[in-house]
């Protein structure tokens, strides 16, 4: 999750986003910008600060409800919807795509009678390919193109179409966006452009819009997507590891406090307890390192037959596996401790 919520963000180059005031950002609060407004203040007061040849992209990013229709069976599915200016922040180009091609572009002057294409480039993940169509807010679009790993958090697919289609599509026909994209001119820090787009007298604050960075956005989508959703998830799992190494360390225990009267036999013939003790750690030692082996085996192996996306972290991963081997050794010890008190002649007679 955490990955996905930094994703497309990353993805997109933009260091900064321009949404509307107190709406908390595009990806987490409800954000409706006129572009006749802000793009060309925008522009304008960043000057040198901003890259010249990207400018400020204009982009609609709207949660949607796809149909997909197969054999006369219409699916509804889940998706995000990104329209874009082609060649701008925001969207893929054509060498991010495995198949197909781009989407016509629009002109760039908004005209509620302009004819645009209904196309679309969508996630692999929809299953669909060139020439298939899906319905989006009533629309028919033909898919053009196809691009990989684009998925927003909770492993949502994302369409991508012209920013005059989105607007048909998902904001009937109006010429607001949801938020603009910007990049910071080379040698220029995006804090300091934010700092200046954000100041009350000559910014464009006044156009009651906020500027956040690339970071900040980030940090607000794992704050309302990932962290407060996990919390409920990670005491749960704190409470699954500290279960499963209460098990583990009194299996282990179990097994060593079997071999008592095989410790007993061997104190009978002379072993010391400093001997009897390495044995059994470098048993339960050996045991564990093979048992924490085949288990991340099976995890790995099982990622894919997963229902969503997961990626394991390697140095959670090596956190669990340094625990278990501790809590097993910890365990072998303390029954080992016990069966060296235990009387030789009584493990002869099996008292125990």
């Amino acid at each position: 999750l955490r990955w996905q919520a930094q994703r497309y963000v990353s993805w997109t180059g933009a260091d900064l986003w321009i949404s509307r005031e107190r709406s908390g950002g595009v990806f987490v609060g409800f954000s409706l910008v006129n572009p006749e407004l802000v793009q060309t203040s925008a522009q304008f007061i960043g000057g040198e600060l901003i890259d010249r040849e990207l400018g400020v992209a204009p982009l609609v990013f709207a949660p949607a409800r796809p149909i997909i229709r197969r054999s006369g069976v219409s699916t509804e599915v889940k998706a995000v919807v990104v329209g874009y200016r082609s060649g701008k922040l925001g969207g893929p180009s054509r060498r991010d795509l495995v198949r197909g091609r781009l989407f016509v572009p629009s002109a760039d002057v908004y005209s509620p009678e302009q004819q645009v294409e209904m196309e679309c480039v969508v996630d692999d993940s929809m299953g669909l390919e060139v020439g298939e169509t899906v319905e989006v807010g009533g629309h028919e679009l033909k898919v053009v193109g196809i691009i990989e790993d684009m998925e927003f958090v909770f492993d949502t697919p994302m369409i991508f179409m012209d920013v005059r289609t989105a607007q048909k599509a998902v904001l009937e026909d109006v010429i607001y966006v949801n938020t603009f994209l910007v990049k910071a001119a080379e040698g220029h820090e995006p804090a300091d452009v934010a700092d200046m787009y954000n100041d009350p007298q000559r910014g464009i604050r006044r156009f009651a819009v906020d500027t956040h960075t690339s970071e900040e956005t980030i940090g607000n989508i794992r704050k309302n997507f990932v962290d407060e959703p996990m919390r409920g998830v990670q005491f749960l799992r704190v409470m699954l590891w500290l279960a499963t190494a209460l098990v583990v360390g009194m299996i282990t225990y179990v097994t060593t406090m079997e071999k008592t009267q095989e410790i007993g036999v061997m104190k009978a013939i002379g072993a010391t307890h400093g001997y009897v003790l390495r044995l059994i750690l470098w048993q339960v030692l050996l045991t564990s390192i093979v048992g924490v082996g085949l288990g991340l085996g099976l995890a790995v192996a099982a990622v894919p037959a997963f229902p969503i996306n997961v990626m394991l972290s390697a140095s959670e991963a090596a956190v669990v596996c340094v625990l278990s081997v501790v809590v097993c050794v910890i365990g072998g010890v303390v029954a080992a401790r016990r069966a060296l008190r235990v009387d030789p002649m009584v493990a002869f007679r099996g008292e125990l």
